[in-house]
């Protein structure tokens, strides 16, 4: 049951301000792909990649192993109207537009005034509370993401595979989506 070849597209912050602990069980990149991109529409997961280093990553297992984890933050392409674009050097390192610079600084009660109202306009206040619409588009390049393909017995939608250690256990997950952040 466990010695199945599948994907785990997972997408994770750690506790704290914030938390998230997604994982999506595939057997194909094609599934892959479309879970990415339904994440990816959800402006608060953009926010959680900018602001908070969200873990984004594509994890390979061959007949129930790990066998690769591929970080996708530098494939991915954040276009926002009016602004540059923002890439990844890896989680937590947006390149193209200082997220911390939207955080404002310390100083009286008249400047802390004008800052609750820029924070208001800030790029990651407007992500946070989803007011991008239309002027954002993401896009991934899967052409540089050299994901090897499955071998041997590939998951289907009845099963349930277990992941790679964390915290001293390795949880089970059923095809599809999980949460484990429930």
């Amino acid at each position: 049951m466990f010695d199945k070849s599948f994907y785990d597209l997972t997408f994770g912050v750690d506790p704290g301000g914030a938390r998230k602990d997604a994982h999506f069980i595939s057997a194909t990149l094609d599934e892959v792909k479309e879970d990415l991109a339904s994440e990816l529409a959800e402006e608060i997961n953009l926010y959680l990649m900018c602001w908070y280093g969200a873990r984004l990553s594509l994890d390979v297992y061959q007949q129930g192993e790990l066998a690769e984890s591929i970080d996708l933050h530098p494939f991915i392409t954040i276009s926002i109207q009016g602004y540059p674009d923002i890439t990844f050097a890896g989680p937590g390192e947006p390149i193209g537009y200082d997220f911390e610079a939207d955080e404002g600084e310390e100083g009286d009660d008249e400047a802390d005034d004008e800052e609750e109202e820029n924070e208001a306009d800030s790029l990651s206040e407007r992500m946070f509370a989803g007011e991008l619409g239309d002027k954002v588009t993401v896009s991934v390049d899967w052409a540089r993401t050299h994901v090897p393909p499955l071998t041997g017995e590939v998951v289907g939608p009845d099963d349930t595979v277990q992941l790679a250690p964390r915290s001293g256990y390795r949880p089970l997950a059923s095809y599809g989506f999980s949460d484990f952040e429930m």
